[in-house]
């Protein structure tokens, strides 16, 4: 609905609204902060890799990671625990060895899951642990399935998915690596990293399947190259809006460590011979799938987030966060926030002591109300241009369409001021270079605290002047102007109309 007038009444009550904003949940950023850093000596010199993370049915949100700031022998996956979307967290337990195999080790790439149904005997919301389990001496190893139901406070052994020979260097350099699970088919599917048939592939993407957990069913190739030289691994599957599944996967072996994905209708059929389609380079790839329908995506070679809007198909766009890249870099939706969080950990092979940072980021659709800003000169609506995603897109002026790049979600960052976060993208209202210049563009960016991002709302009658924190200048519109696609602009305060705003609040 648009709304240029109202009655003075209830353009009154929309002003005091406006000036008492009261959001569901907290909305700026956060991050990057330490989830963990370790102390004292490590059982490898990077100390921790690889985090992972998954979001109870209760809204809590778990973290475990590879530690090794402790002794190999007892080593334990440790559980982290936030119950506020991700902005702090505490350690609620270590899951360690409980396998029949009692092989001392619970050492490296944890993956969090919780069942979206009944999976056997285990109740849909079952918090599943899979988790690559060694001797100290790192001789051999294993997938360990582990099973939380009261929120990852206590874990119980469930059952062993696979077994492979120790890590390079190692008698017998035939491991397994970096399980992923997901439930389809009715059956609940572990892919992973299968380094036991060298004579064929040096690696391969498997997975095995099970109707109850306790069960699981023949190797099935999913990635497997003709050159056997080639190493596909680090296999990540989504589900996606129109129902079929993509699969994304590192290829190491080809310059630059490409990272491709496949797509297919049975997410246990792959055609295995096929290596995929390049996203980027760099190694380490995460999906998932956003409640919107699009696709965030994000590897090893930049601390972007690509998203993809049409089911794989099409652009791969960058989006800006503030966090730093990582090995496995996890993207976790909150539904508390409606934001993406971030795990972030560097790799096993720089040998340096690694910390795990978690921050989060927004894109798009966040949680709390969104209003159009309507221009007092020209009837038109605050708008990006082209609906662009991407950082730096000019903000622009545009009749209103009721499209969601016009939609604003305002929220309290203290002090008398408001971030303005794009709806469709999820960036934020700000300044081109954090100039202090009249004239200087609007632009979207990445919500990063700069003072630039930030605005004062200061009512004039039914409307408001929008004055940004860095610069103290107004928001505005390139020479007056009323056509569609006008530029927004910074300008000092002059009182004229194309400086004042009026906030409709839209659904």
């Amino acid at each position: 609905m648009r709304l240029l007038r109202r009655p003075w009444s209830a353009l009154l009550v929309l002003v005091l609204a406006v000036g008492a904003l009261t959001l569901p949940a907290p909305a700026n950023a956060f991050g990057p902060s330490v989830l963990f850093s370790p102390s004292g000596d490590c059982n490898r010199a990077y100390c921790t890799t690889y985090a992972k993370s998954a979001q109870t049915t209760s809204g809590r949100i778990l973290a475990s990671f590879e530690d090794d700031n402790q002794p190999a022998q007892g080593q334990t996956f440790p559980i982290f625990s936030s119950t506020n979307d991700g902005r702090s967290w505490t350690k609620i337990a270590s899951v360690a060895d409980t396998s029949p195999r009692h092989w001392g080790s619970n050492w490296t790439n944890p993956f969090l899951y919780v069942l979206p149904q009944a999976i056997g005997s285990m109740p849909a919301g079952t918090i599943l642990l899979a988790g690559i389990v060694s001797p100290p001496d790192r001789s051999a190893t294993s997938i360990q399935l582990y099973k939380s139901n009261d929120d990852g406070f206590h874990w119980t052994w469930v059952s062993e998915v696979a077994v492979g020979g120790g890590e390079w260097g190692s008698a017998n350099p035939t491991p397994i690596w970096e399980p992923y699970l997901i439930v389809a088919n009715n059956r609940l599917i572990a892919y992973y990293s299968d380094e036991r048939d060298k004579a064929a592939h040096d690696q391969k993407i498997v997975h095995q399947a099970s109707a109850n957990g306790v069960g699981w069913g023949g190797v099935v190739e999913d990635v497997a190259m003709a050159d056997r030289t080639l190493r596909p691994g680090m296999p990540v599957v989504t589900r996606m809006a129109n129902g079929q599944y993509i699969m994304v996967f590192e290829m190491v072996g080809q310059s630059g460590t490409p990272n491709n994905f496949k797509i297919s209708s049975n997410p246990e059929s792959w055609n295995a011979p096929n290596g995929g389609t390049t996203i980027d380079l760099g190694g380490s790839p995460f999906i998932m799938t956003l409640p919107n329908g699009r696709l965030a995506y994000n590897s090893y070679g930049s601390g972007d987030i690509r998203i993809n809007t049409n089911n794989g198909a099409g652009a791969w766009t960058p989006v800006h966060t503030t966090m730093p890249r990582g090995y496995s870099r996890m993207l976790q939706y909150v539904r508390g926030s409606a934001r993406v969080l971030i795990l972030s950990v560097e790799g096993f092979w720089l040998g340096t002591r690694n910390s795990v940072y978690y921050g989060d980021v927004d894109l798009g659709h966040s949680a709390g109300p969104y209003y159009k800003l309507i221009n007092r000169l020209s009837g038109k609506a605050l708008d990006v241009y082209q609906a662009n995603l991407q950082d730096g897109a000019q903000a622009v002026l545009w009749a209103d369409n009721a499209g969601h790049n016009q939609h604003w979600h305002v929220t309290d960052v203290g002090g008398g001021y408001r971030t303005l976060f794009n709806r469709n993208s999820g960036r934020v209202l700000s300044i081109w270079a954090t100039s202090t210049e009249d004239g200087a563009n609007a632009v979207q960016w990445v919500e990063n605290n700069g003072g630039d991002q930030q605005w004062q709302l200061v009512p004039v009658g039914s409307y408001y002047k929008i004055v940004n924190r860095h610069a103290g200048k107004v928001l505005g519109v390139w020479q007056s102007s009323t056509a569609d696609g006008a530029r927004v602009v910074q300008w000092s305060d002059t009182g004229a109309l194309d400086q004042q705003w009026q906030l409709v609040e839209v659904s």
